[in-house]
């Protein structure tokens, strides 16, 4: 029997395994996603610990903890997002991180075999679990084997097999970390992310403080000569004639100019709605990603007709200044069924936008660049990225 009779000691050695193999589950998720991409192998460590987890339910407490250590400031920023001081974010976190443990506990064994590591892996990277697979290990396939793609992705699945089944083999994982170096690949010449510092409010739109925002970044904007600017996530709010009205001169100058400015808006879709990035033209605003997976619960909410509409697994990419260009919008940056399949486009350009507001002062900004760098790195490809922070 796989699990713990109920009459059953905890004896030393057991205890012992427990309490270690939580404990470094606990503190590589904590490190690995700190928001320094050179930290991230040490998010392989999970297999490791996992391995020498001494009872099925003590594997997934290993997952649990991890998860929930590389997620520590969800809390924080869901109170400032949804306005409120209660423990709704511990609840968010802690239901995502049962989700995760699940996969972990059911497919554990005393006697491993590399498939269960990797079923676990499979089952926490794509949906429905994957929905909520924050932290996963293969983002750190980009710091690893830059420039390797696909076969760098293979590889780092391999090493997580392989450590499911030697788990020793993670000891020298955080020397490795102390000898690396990442520098963040170049973006594309004459490109420019405008970044920006707007408090915004969530729930109910506020069409004063929306033409207000945008005012300023026009404006902003207007004196650019970059060949393309890039605008964060959402900072148009919901598009709609009226914006194209305040953009509408913008646009033309940018034409005359040669000029493509991509800017984060909401498109209506029915009783929804698109979270999507737009190109600007004197004719309007064309858009050029949807988003594959909006953030459960505030955005995509399946139980009613409204929220923002998920695009899956919809290979999108747009020629941006004769360039294949992919994006990545705010929460898909953080797992890693989304940059995979944007990946497939094979992109010249990868372009990250998220609006932070919510998370300003927390690790989530920081860990949303460095998985865009590691997963930039992995595949060969420019890097752009703008936020509203």
């Amino acid at each position: 029997m796989d699990g713990i009779a109920l009459n059953q000691p905890l004896t030393y050695p057991f205890t012992l395994r427990l309490v270690f193999s939580i404990a470094v589950a606990g503190v590589s998720g904590a490190l690995a996603w700190a928001g320094h991409a050179e930290l991230l192998p040490l998010a392989l460590i999970l297999p490791a610990a996992w391995a020498l987890a001494p009872c099925r339910l003590c594997a997934g407490a290993v997952a649990f903890v991890y998860h929930v250590a590389a997620a520590r400031d969800v809390p924080q920023g869901a109170a400032i997002f949804f306005g409120t001081a209660d423990v709704s974010g511990w609840f968010l976190v802690i239901g995502a991180g049962l989700l995760y443990a699940l996969p972990f506990a059911a497919l554990w064994s005393r006697n491993f075999t590399a498939w269960r590591g990797l079923l676990a892996l499979l089952l926490v990277s794509l949906p429905p679990i994957g929905v909520f697979g924050w932290a996963n290990p293969i983002t750190a396939a980009g710091v690893l084997f830059p420039g390797a793609g696909w076969l760098g992705l293979a590889a780092v699945i391999a090493l997580f097999a392989a450590l499911t089944r030697w788990p020793l083999l993670a000891l020298p994982l955080p020397l490795i970390v102390t000898l690396i170096q990442v520098e963040p690949p170049p973006a594309p010449a004459g490109w420019v992310a405008h970044d920006t510092s707007f408090l915004m409010a969530s729930g109910q739109q506020d069409y004063l403080a929306d033409a207000q925002r945008q005012q300023s970044i026009i404006e902003d904007v207007y004196r650019s000569d970059a060949k393309v600017v890039v605008l964060p996530e959402t900072i148009v709010g919901r598009w709609s004639d009226a914006s194209l009205f305040l953009w509408g001169e913008l646009a033309q100058h940018a034409r005359n100019k040669g000029q493509t400015i991509l800017f984060g808006a909401e498109l209506a879709n029915g009783s929804g709605y698109t979270n999507s990035v737009l190109g600007l033209d004197v004719d309007g605003a064309t858009p050029v990603y949807s988003q594959l997976m909006p953030v459960p619960v505030s955005m995509w909410k399946p139980w009613t007709d409204a929220g923002a509409i998920p695009q899956w697994f919809e290979v999108q990419t747009a020629i941006i200044d004769g360039q294949r260009t992919a994006f990545l919008i705010c929460y898909e940056q953080l797992m890693a069924w989304p940059p995979l399949v944007v990946m497939l486009g094979d992109p010249d350009v990868l372009v990250g936008v998220s609006n932070d507001w919510w998370a300003r002062g927390t690790s989530i900004p920081g860990i949303q660049r460095s998985a865009l760098i590691a997963w930039s790195r992995l595949f060969g490809t420019k890097l752009i990225f703008a936020v509203n922070e």
